[in-house]
């Protein structure tokens, strides 16, 4: 029986031994299958994620048609800004001649007031001047008068004394006499009076005529301030505008330089933009021509690989089929050898297996291999302190039972 035992452990090691070989070989197989199924799964990813020409050119188109309508927006903006800084420009101009215009209006209704402020103060002052002259005139005349008058009447009060003496004194002839003394004396001082009158007529003409030449050179001077001020006014307004015209001249040249760098700018964007539009196109018309290379290399790429993955597969089903024939030839051969096996221990135990399998298991097996099962299973209960007619297929059952122990007094 133990030399049967034996037999079966070194039959089933064998049996298990063809079966890891059969299950590694199967297994490597698989796993080369597998690994091969996955990279042409990569490949047609790979192929898969590869971008299409056509969408290439509908993104490159897209991106162009963006760029332009920026560019397109760019340029609006820039007139829209060109625009709005001429129209400042010709406002402020305007504003500064609406400004240069209030000045200049302003500055000759200035002057103007001035003249009539001047010809009215001139006018003032010649008419005070007549009318101190006149009555300067009238006061030296009453005072000549007068003078005249106390002059008459003091020559006559010593010719009437005289006369009176000499009616008193003479006779009727020396009256007449004396009246005719008397009428010369007073002829003289008459004369003598109409003389200084004269005089003082002509000092007082002097005097007026002084009076007048004096208010004629002041109303000259005047007159002179006057239009040197006027002048001088003129002169500043004349400066003024200068100046404002100068302002505006200066402010149209920055306006006409800034538009020409403005239009410059724009040229020069403009000759950038057809530049940059001219390297896009080129570059587009590159990009779609290295697009269309690289598909067709692509294609032929992947006309390749399928026909390389064709090749592959064929010879793996090649080698596949090789390896089962192989495979099946070995089993063939060793099952050949097993059956030429002359080995007694060995035919032994092919007679029992097949006897066995024949006869369909230990439940359709013959009286002898139950008598003989049963005789080694009552050599293992007795081996192992098994009781009779006891089971040692199944697992033994385990009773534990605490023992009596004496309890422990601490304080004894």
């Amino acid at each position: 029986m133990s030399g049967i035992s034996s037999l079966v452990r070194t039959s089933s090691k064998l049996i298990r031994c063809g079966q890891t070989s059969a299950r590694r070989s199967v297994y490597t197989t698989a796993v080369r299958l597998g690994e091969d199924k996955k990279q042409k799964d990569l490949d047609m990813a790979s192929m898969a994620k590869k971008i299409d020409p056509k969408e290439a050119a509908a993104r490159k188109a897209a991106e162009e048609a963006t760029k332009r309508a920026l560019a397109a927006k760019a340029a609006r903006e820039a007139a829209e800004k060109k625009a709005l800084e001429e129209k400042a420009a010709a406002e402020k101009a305007a504003k500064l001649a609406a400004q240069q215009e209030q000045a200049k209006k302003a500055a000759e209704k200035a002057a103007a007031d001035k003249k009539a402020a001047d010809a009215a103060a001139a006018k003032a002052a010649k008419e005070a001047a007549e009318k101190a002259a006149a009555k300067a005139a009238e006061k030296k005349a009453a005072d000549a008068a007068e003078k005249a008058k106390k002059a008459a009447g003091k020559a006559r009060e010593p010719v009437q004394q005289k006369s009176a003496e000499q009616d008193a004194k003479t006779s009727a002839s020396g009256r007449v006499q004396t009246a005719d003394s008397l009428g010369s004396r007073s002829e003289g001082a008459a004369k003598k009076a109409a003389a200084e009158a004269t005089a003082a007529a002509a000092a007082r003409k002097a005097q007026e005529d002084a009076a007048a030449e004096k208010a004629s050179k002041e109303a000259a001077a005047k007159k002179a301030a006057t239009e040197a001020a006027a002048k001088k006014a003129a002169l500043e307004a004349a400066a003024k505008k200068a100046a404002q015209e100068a302002s505006v001249k200066r402010a149209a040249e920055e306006a006409a330089a800034k538009k020409a760098a403005a239009e410059a700018a724009a040229k020069k964007a403009a000759e950038e933009a057809a530049a940059k539009k001219a390297a896009e196109e080129a570059a587009a018309k590159k990009a779609a021509e290295e697009a269309a290379a690289k598909k067709a290399a692509e294609e032929a790429a992947a006309r390749k690989a399928a026909e390389d993955a064709a090749a592959k597969k064929a010879a793996e089903e090649v080698a596949a089929k090789k390896a089962a024939e192989e495979a099946a030839a070995q089993k063939a051969a060793e099952e050949e050898a097993i059956r030429n096996m002359q080995d007694p221990i060995q035919s032994l135990f092919l007679s029992s297996i097949r006897s066995t399998s024949s006869a369909g298991g230990l439940e359709n097996a013959s009286p002898e291999i139950k008598a003989e099962l049963e005789s080694e299973l009552e050599r293992l209960a007795k081996q192992y302190g098994g009781q009779a007619g006891a089971n040692m297929t199944d697992f033994p059952t385990f009773q534990f039972t605490d023992p009596d122990v004496d309890p422990i007094n601490v304080s004894e």
